[in-house]
């Protein structure tokens, strides 16, 4: 079996193809991993047979990003279930949605061409795509082919593309039906986490967020990690650290190890920090964590599963509105806290992350929530248990 594995240009969507793109290549099938040069040096890292995209520049695209970026980190806080009520929206936020739906779609376009081009001369039996990655859609319905939607997570939530034109475009551009449901969903998401009860095939989240070395650090006080991911740094720069600045404050007033996990130039932009801090830059989150008692961070899905998968309580800082279902999930799991940006940059913010801080770190039924979640996620399929259903929907 061939098995063309496709993502979108950016790593939270990357990385949770790869644990079950190598459970593939383990079993004796053909993989290529496709995605564009925005990550081709981690497209290589993972040890996988990399397919490096062509994105041809889309003035369309320029011109969405530069309206929706600045509004994805300056909403008002959204409902915490809006995901599963989308319909009870202001005007101004299914907008809002409908401006990242096209932007996805435009991202897309903008890779279709080569990625079709690719998969017309390697000609793959079957076609597991990130849940964004609307080209492996494309590829799958032109080749007539199986096409399985990979989610990343609880904000793959809901789907972007209804009554998106440039959605339906890219079909139509290439001279084929449109198809809006795929043959089969892969979610790693854990039961009790997820917002929809509806058919997938249920994945364990291996949590994988690129090659490193395993730290060696000393024994000694508890330890808080905080991260803010790579999304919201690779949009808005040194200013993405903003709401983990008032986590790295707070901490000064706890009897606890400061952690902080970034790339190096994100860190480089950070104030002078204490000796005592111990930074990981460009260190993988999953190589850190075992050593830590808390995770303070963006509320990315990644960031998120791999915490949970390693059992260690939470305390997600949001500000955008993907970023808010995770973090109402995390509370409501009881695995963590959330907290609104927006409602704490305005007041004493450090005062409230710190109280959070302590809190958790002190409080017992967090801890056995966040293993009982962890077991939860231990008890799903490892991905080689879901390459044979892979196999089957190949024929």
């Amino acid at each position: 079996m061939r098995v063309l594995f496709v993502a979108t240009g950016a790593l939270p969507h990357l990385f949770p193809l790869v644990p079950l793109a190598w459970a593939c290549r383990a079993a004796g099938h053909e993989v290529r991993l496709a995605s564009t040069a925005a990550v081709a040096d981690e497209l290589v890292r993972t040890g996988l047979p990399a397919v490096v995209l062509a994105a041809a520049p889309d003035p369309r695209l320029a011109e969405v990003r530069q309206r929706l970026i600045p509004l994805i980190h300056t909403q008002p806080p959204w409902p915490p279930d809006w995901a599963t009520h989308v319909q009870l929206l202001a005007e101004a936020q299914r907008e809002y949605l409908r401006l990242l739906g096209t932007a996805l779609a435009l991202g897309a376009d903008a890779m279709l061409d080569d990625l079709v081009f690719f998969a017309q001369q390697w000609k793959p039996d079957i076609v597991v795509h990130d849940a964004i990655s609307y080209a492996g859609e494309v590829v799958a319905q032109k080749l007539g082919i199986p096409n399985v939607r990979h989610n990343f997570g609880v904000a793959t939530q809901p789907p972007l593309y209804a009554g998106i034109p440039e959605y339906h475009d890219l079909f139509n551009r290439h001279h084929t039906a449109v198809r809006t449901e795929p043959t089969a969903t892969v979610d790693v998401t854990p039961p009790t986490m997820r917002l929809l009860d509806q058919p997938v095939i249920s994945e364990r989240y291996v949590p994988y967020n690129g090659s490193g070395v395993v730290p060696t650090p000393e024994g000694g006080r508890p330890r808080v990690c905080v991260t803010w991911g790579h999304t919201s740094a690779r949009a808005l720069g040194a200013a993405a650290a903003a709401p983990y600045l008032l986590a790295i404050e707070a901490m000064a007033g706890i009897d606890a190890q400061l952690v902080i996990v970034t790339t190096t130039a994100q860190l480089k932009a950070l104030p002078e920090l204490e000796s005592t801090v111990w930074t990981a830059p460009d260190t993988p989150l999953h190589l850190v964590l075992p050593h830590c008692d808390l995770l303070v961070h963006q509320g990315g899905d990644g960031t998120t599963l791999t915490a949970a998968s390693l059992g260690v309580p939470q305390l997600a800082i949001t500000r955008k509105p993907d970023a808010e279902i995770v973090g109402a999930r995390i509370a409501a799991c009881g695995i963590g806290k959330h907290l609104y940006y927006q409602e704490i940059r305005d007041g004493d913010g450090v005062s409230t992350v710190q109280r959070a801080v302590a809190e958790l770190l002190e409080d017992r039924a967090r801890l056995t929530a966040a293993g009982a979640l962890r077991a939860e996620i231990e008890q799903q399929p490892p991905p080689a248990a879901i390459e044979p259903e892979l196999a089957a929907l190949a024929g």
